[in-house]
Order: C-alpha cells, then structure tokens, then sequence
C-alpha cells in the first residue's frame, strides 16, 4: 500500500509511475488534491475495503446488485456538474455520481472482491465490462447491466450525430481512466471560470511522464493570471527537467519568459 505521508499530488504522480496504476490511491490522491486537504489513504481505502466485504455474492452480477440495488448508487441526475461527483470519497459517502466515477467504485469494490472488470471509455459515457463476460455491461449511471447492442443505443442518444464504432466498447487501462476523469473537471472549472479549482486539475494532469505541452501552457498561463508568475516560472522549470526533446526545449522557453517578465 502507497504511504499515506506526503502531499496529494507528490501521492498522484507516484501511482502514475506503477503498473498497473492502483485505480484507488489515485482517484483518491485526486479528489483530495482537488479539495485541498489531507489525504489519509489508509483510512480512505478502507471505505471501499468496507463496501468489498459486505458483497455477499462475488460476481459481476452481484456487486453490481449489492451496490445499486442494495445501496442505492445512482447517477446524479439533479446536479451533474458538481465536482463532488467527480470526487470518490464523495461518491462513496452521497451514493451519487456520474458515470465514471461510479465505474471506479465498481472496479475497485469488484477488484477487492476476487470479480475481473475493465473501464470501457465509450465516447459520451463511461460503462464497466464483465472480463468473464463481453456480452455484460454495465451503465453505471443508471446501475443496470446491459448488452453490447443496448451499449450502441446509448452511444446513438448520446452522440447522434457520431457512428458508433465497436472500438469505443474496448477496455481501457487505469492511466487513461484518470485523464479522462480530469478532463471531465477542467470543462467544469473552465466553463465555471474557476482558476484556482482550474490549477489543481492541470497540476494533476502534468504529472504524467510526458505531458501535454498544451496543459503545461495552460497551467503556466492560470498561475500567470493570478500574478503568481514566480510560482508558474518554477514550476515548468520542475517539469522541463523531467522532460526530454522538443517538449523539454517548448517547456524551457515559455518559462524564460515568465522569469524575463520577473527580472
């Protein structure tokens, strides 16, 4: 288990470096490293090691009965913008969600469960698949399994002006899962025009061993913005040393201009 001492985000970048990527440190470090507080990871693993031990019938069919049947999760339907539900701890506590943070409470309570399940990042929103089953999936959001013929429905209501392509239903691994999950936040705090809540996102999203130029620069630009210019400088100086190439000489430049600006 990934020590619980050390800063969210120092937490998120080191569960990026493993493999497979541990779904839950990370989601985990994420949401604490958005809300601004503490991460006590033992303590917050333990939440879904509790849900784990209630399921009383190990299988795709029976976590998914016990968790929205039994429990109640569903998908937030009143207020499906709100970080919360983006946030594990609290999709854990209000049994509220969106589709693929539900889809992690799944995964994770299946893992700890003996039951095999992949993400499925069909465009538009997220399912889980049955590893023992491809004809099984479920629709988080609304917590009922459904077949890959009823998964192209969804996919047809919600992208009507897209042509379904049977890629869209194939597994994805727990990196990508995380990228998309702060994606999903950054259109939220960029339509809200909420930089500071925006600078945690992208300061999640750098911390990939090759990162976005474009996230960098735009992480650059919001401390820049809020005449933090000595804080952006440094920090894509940290990010260019890590870096290599092209990316490391487009990192180092923006940054010098950033220090100019300071002298």
């Amino acid at each position: 288990m990934t020590s619980s001492q050390g800063s969210p985000l120092s937490l998120f970048a080191e569960a990026l470096s493993k493999d497979p990527v541990p779904l839950d440190e990370a989601a985990l470090a994420l949401s604490a490293h958005c809300q601004r507080r503490t991460l006590q990871l033992p303590l917050d693993l333990d939440a879904l090691d509790e849900l784990a031990q209630q399921v009383t019938d190990p299988s795709f069919l029976g976590v998914t009965t016990f968790l929205f049947n039994e429990l109640g999760f569903i998908g937030d339907n009143t207020d499906y913008f709100n970080p919360r539900n983006s946030y594990i701890d609290h999709v854990i506590e209000r049994k509220l969600g969106i589709p693929i943070s539900l889809a992690v409470v799944v995964m994770e309570v299946s893992r700890r469960c003996g039951v095999r399940t992949y993400g499925v990042g069909m465009p538009g929103h997220f399912l889980v698949g049955d590893a023992e089953n491809s004809d099984q999936l479920l629709d988080p959001f609304r917590g009922r399994i459904i077949s890959p013929r009823e998964a192209k429905s969804l996919f047809g209501y919600v992208n009507p002006s897209v042509d379904f392509q049977p890629e869209f239903l194939a597994g994805i691994t727990n990196d990508v899962i995380l990228s998309r999950m702060l994606n999903n936040l950054r259109l939220i705090h960029v339509k809200e025009q909420s930089i500071e809540d925006l600078i945690c996102i992208l300061e999640l999203m750098v911390c990939w061993k090759v990162p976005s130029f474009g996230e960098v620069k735009q992480l650059g630009l919001a401390l820049d913005s809020l005449g933090r210019t000595d804080q952006a400088a440094r920090q894509l100086d940290d990010i260019a040393a890590r870096s290599d190439g092209e990316l490391r000489e487009q990192i180092g430049a923006l940054s010098t201009k950033f220090w100019r600006r300071l002298n």
